[in-house]
């Protein structure tokens, strides 16, 4: 009996020893994915985040304007549809939990584009085009909203502070300049990876300087801000 119990033991040993071995053994070659990427580019980031911030605002603005002026009415009654005008926190919520994260997404288009190895002006111009479209459509739909130490998570910072909606006027303001000036020399970009312009650099300044006319025309009479 106790031969057979060693036996037993000696068994369960080789087989974790052998096992421990074939862990270790071509473990790099076979849980390595063939395709996967340990760097993502530039326009791998944009698409995506421009997909999602205009899917959640055009489905925000399908609810609230569609619904709530009662243009449509769903055939499927239930809680928590705003066409009954039972609005509750996600409505609220939805914009806030899509928009930051992907402001994390703009800014990294930025950090990229402006690394020797993948410079690219018009990137940088993109990535402060869309972080100041973001946060103009934060500030005015929130107020105060975190802004000069958000998205830095990663840095530490979980609890950013709220930053005055004057002050984030002001710096979007010098944003949008630094991208105008940047996007003078018009560098190409993907297209593939541009949903918006198709890679028409041209067309992205143009938009830079009618967002910057929207932000005067939103605080025109306002002396704080002048």
């Amino acid at each position: 009996m106790k031969n057979f119990k060693n036996i037993i033991a000696y068994s369960l040993l080789l087989t974790v020893g052998v096992s421990l071995f074939s862990c270790k053994k071509d473990f790099n070659e076979v849980n390595t994915d063939p395709i996967g990427k340990s760097a993502v580019s530039a326009n791998q980031l944009l698409a995506p985040a421009l997909v999602n911030i205009l899917s959640v605002n055009m489905s925000r603005n399908r609810n609230l304007n569609n619904e709530l002026m009662q243009v449509t009415v769903d055939i499927n009654d239930g809680e928590g549809r705003i066409f009954r005008y039972d609005i509750r926190r996600n409505v609220a919520d939805q914009t806030w939990n899509v928009w930051y994260p992907e402001l994390t997404n703009l800014r990294n288009i930025g950090t990229i584009a402006s690394q020797p190895e993948s410079l690219n002006k018009s990137y940088q111009a993109i990535s402060k085009i869309t972080e100041a479209w973001v946060f103009q459509l934060l500030t005015d739909v929130y107020g105060d909203v975190p802004y000069s130490q958000a998205n830095q998570g990663k840095d530490g910072v979980i609890e950013p502070v709220f930053d005055k909606q004057k002050d984030i006027y002001l710096d979007l303001f010098k944003k949008l300049e630094e991208a105008n000036t940047l996007l003078k020399d018009g560098t190409a970009i993907v297209s593939t990876g541009d949903p918006v312009f198709q890679g028409d650099v041209s067309k992205w300044r143009r938009l830079g300087n009618s967002l910057y006319l929207r932000l005067l025309m939103r605080v025109s009479g306002k002396a704080e801000v002048s």
